[in-house]
């Protein structure tokens, strides 16, 4: 059998104020990919 493909999705309504929830989500659950509905935060101040 093939690898799987793990994805996760949240809408997470501001990703500034869940900033750390967001990393714990990604070192617990270890998403191949990750999608964020909405962020509410303009391109340049994205944490990246």
């Amino acid at each position: 059998m093939g690898k799987r493909l793990k994805i996760a999705s949240w809408n997470i309504n501001s990703v500034r104020a869940r900033m750390a929830l967001v990393e714990r989500l990604i070192v617990e659950q270890q998403p191949d990919i990750l999608c964020l509905q909405e962020t509410k935060v303009l391109d340049d101040i994205f944490p990246a």
